[in-house]
């Protein structure tokens, strides 16, 4: 395992000069993280997200500059119904603005599923 790049805060990061795949950064505080292949559902933004190396698995998106953790909402909406549905969402967030936000991912994807079923349907017109 490579050695970790000292670092105060994320901020610190060089993004021009490391390797995701592989460095590691190591907080004043002894914590770990590397490069995570989570996407962070807040931002939308794959390669953001950093995580720990430890058990139970902290998460950090260096872009929009949370602490993210995961939140499991039961799919109401899409065929099958009943599984659940995982996200990285900010840590902060209460549970009224994580509703909000599910609520908002539903109509989005239920729009998605509409122009598929457009396409499918008419094609590409």
């Amino acid at each position: 395992m490579m050695n970790p790049i000292l670092i105060k805060d994320f901020s610190e990061i060089d993004f021009v000069n490391i390797d995701a795949s592989r460095d590691l950064f190591k907080l004043p505080d002894g914590r770990t993280f590397r490069f995570s292949n989570h996407m962070c559902d807040n931002c939308w933004t794959g390669g953001t997200v950093l995580e720990t190396l430890v058990v139970p698995i902290e998460y950090y998106c260096v872009l929009c500059q949370n602490d993210l953790m995961p939140v499991s909402f039961e799919n109401d909406f899409l065929p099958p119904t009943g599984d659940k549905l995982e996200f990285l969402l900010p840590s902060k967030w209460t549970k009224e603005e994580q509703e909000k936000w599910y609520n908002e991912f539903k109509e989005r994807r239920l729009a998605q599923e509409k122009l598929k079923d457009n396409i499918l349907r008419n094609g590409n017109e």
